[in-house]
């Protein structure tokens, strides 16, 4: 299921909570405001990225840590490329402004990591 239909699901769930009928005009940022809430998105992006540094921390045998560098080699079926984890990775990266490796030497520091996420996904308010 994609983002999109996950957040418009959390919105539609929102508004009924909040008895807001669909005549009434509420942005959804106003929406969130009232109910405190942060994007899907941004949720799923910051939880992905903690996950990220708790998995670079490992130790070097680690298979989840080995995963994130894994490159799957052979040929894939036809159409549109599915999104993969390395493929988002190196999006988010890309967006990030760092390169790889630097993310991975950054995530060696906790306090670092963490003020490199709230960089990345800033709490509201």
């Amino acid at each position: 299921m994609s983002i999109k239909r996950i957040q418009v699901f959390i919105n539609r769930c929102l508004r009924r909570i909040l008895r807001i009928k669909w005549t009434d005009k509420i942005s959804n940022e106003s929406l969130w405001e009232r109910t405190r809430q942060i994007p899907a998105g941004d949720e799923i992006g910051r939880r992905r990225w903690r996950w990220i540094g708790h998995t670079l921390r490992k130790p070097c045998g680690s298979i989840t840590k080995n995963v994130l560098d894994w490159n799957p080699q052979g040929k894939r079926s036809r159409g549109r490329p599915r999104g993969t984890w390395r493929r988002v990775r190196d999006n988010d990266v890309k967006d990030s402004g760092h390169t790889w490796n630097h993310v991975k030497r950054m995530a060696q520091d906790r306090e670092r990591w963490r003020g490199f996420v709230d960089g990345l996904y800033p709490a509201p308010g």
